[in-house]
C-alpha cells in the first residue's frame, strides 16, 4: 500500500476535498435523513469547501495516496470575547470511505499546532452526529461534546396545542414587549455560567444582549411566544426562517430556527417552556415549515434534557478542546 502523504491545503484542492464532502454527506444522510440533499451535489459541496476557503484566516491540511486525496481538514480562527478561536466548520472535513480516522487525528495534529503557534487556544469542530468513528478519534486527542445542532420533522411531528399553564397569560410578542424580551435576557447567560459549564458573558456585553433581544419584538422576521403573569414576563420562545447558504449542511428548504428560548428559573416546573415551544412548533407546521433546527450548549443540563423530549435529533457537534496557554512559554525554554 502507498504511503500516505499530508499536504498543506491550497486552492487547487477545493475540487477533490468538494468530491470528498459530497460522498460524506451522502453517507451521513444515509444516517440522517433531515439533512439537505443537495450536499450531496459534487458542485454544491465544492462551493461550501470554496466558501471557506475565502475566509481571511484559513488553514488547513489534505492527506493523499497515490496522488488521491483521502482526507482533508480545513479551519479558520477568530477573535471571541473568551480568547483566540480556531474552527472547523461542517464542510471543513471529509475522510474518503473506508480510511481510518486516524488520518483525521493526524491532520488535527498539523492544524492544532499551527493555531497554538498563533496562540489560539480554544479549539472547535463541527463534527456530522453521523460520523461516530470520527467523534471517536476527536475524543481520543481529548476533544468533548459541547454544542448540540438538531432536527426536527414537522412534517411528521405530532404537536398538541396545549392549554396555558394556571394563571399564565400565553401570547405572540409584538410592539410595546421590548422590555419584557430585554427583561428575559440574563437567563441564558447566568445558565452557561452555572455548573457545570462556567463560561462567562462579560459584563460589557451584558447591555448589548438585552437590546438584541428588546429588538426582537419589533422585527418582522421572528415569531416571538411570550408568557406573562400578572405583567411579568415569565419565559420566551423564538423562531425566525432559517435561511440556505453555500455552507449550512444542516438547513433544508423551510427550514424554521428555534432560537432565543429563556424561562425563568423560579417559573420553571410549571409548564411554560413546554406551551411556549408546542405552540411555536404548532404554528410553524400551520406556516408550512418542513424542518425545525435548533442547538443548545450540551453542559447546559436543563436545555440538553429539555429539547430532545419533542423530538429533536442530534444531526451535529461541536466538539471542544481547551490547550494550557502556558504551552507558549514551556515550548520555548
Amino acid at each position: 500500500m502507498m504511503k500516505t502523504e499530508i499536504k498543506p491545503f491550497t486552492a487547487e484542492m477545493i475540487p477533490q476535498a468538494g468530491e470528498l464532502l459530497s460522498a460524506r454527506h451522502k453517507r451521513n444522510r444515509a444516517n440522517l435523513p433531515l439533512l439537505p440533499e443537495r450536499f450531496e451535489d459534487a458542485a454544491v459541496a465544492i462551493k461550501a469547501v470554496e466558501s471557506l476557503w475565502q475566509k481571511k484566516f484559513k488553514m488547513g491540511y489534505a492527506a493523499f495516496r497515490d496522488g488521491k486525496m483521502t482526507a482533508y481538514l480545513l479551519g479558520d480562527f477568530s477573535v471571541q470575547p473568551w480568547g483566540r478561536c480556531g474552527y472547523v466548520y461542517l464542510p471543513g472535513y471529509a475522510l474518503a470511505e473506508g480510511e481510518s480516522p486516524k488520518t483525521l487525528q493526524d491532520l488535527y495534529s498539523l492544524l492544532g499546532e499551527d493555531w497554538v503557534k498563533k496562540g489560539i487556544f480554544s479549539h472547535g469542530l463541527y463534527i456530522s452526529a453521523a460520523d461516530a468513528d470520527v467523534i471517536d478519534a476527536l475524543f481520543a486527542l481529548g476533544f468533548g461534546k459541547e454544542r448540540v445542532d438538531a432536527l426536527l420533522d414537522l412534517r411528521s411531528a405530532e404537536i398538541s396545542e396545549p392549554a396555558n399553564p394556571a394563571g399564565i397569560d400565553i401570547r405572540l410578542a409584538g410592539a410595546g414587549d421590548n422590555t419584557h424580551l430585554g427583561n428575559l435576557s440574563h437567563v441564558i447567560m447566568e445558565a452557561l455560567a452555572n455548573a457545570p459549564n462556567w463560561h462567562p458573558t462579560i459584563p460589557e456585553d451584558w447591555e448589548e444582549l438585552r437590546e438584541g433581544w428588546a429588538e426582537l419584538a419589533d422585527d418582522p422576521e421572528w415569531t416571538v411566544w411570550l408568557a406573562l403573569e400578572k405583567g411579568t414576563a415569565l419565559g420566551t420562545v423564538s423562531f425566525c426562517p432559517e435561511e440556505e447558504s453555500d455552507t449550512a449542511m444542516l438547513v433544508s428548504p423551510r427550514t424554521s430556527y428555534l432560537s432565543v428560548a429563556a424561562t425563568l428559573p423560579q417559573a420553571r416546573g410549571r409548564g411554560v417552556s413546554t406551551a411556549l415551544t408546542l405552540r411555536g412548533l404548532k404554528q410553524a407546521q400551520n406556516e408550512n415549515f418542513e424542518i425545525c433546527y435548533t442547538n443548545w450548549i450540551s453542559p447546559n443540563l436543563p436545555a440538553s434534557r429539555f429539547w430532545p423530549r419533542f423530538g429533536f435529533k442530534d444531526a451535529a457537534y461541536r466538539l471542544a478542546k481547551r490547550i494550557d496557554p502556558i504551552i507558549a512559554w514551556t515550548k520555548n525554554h
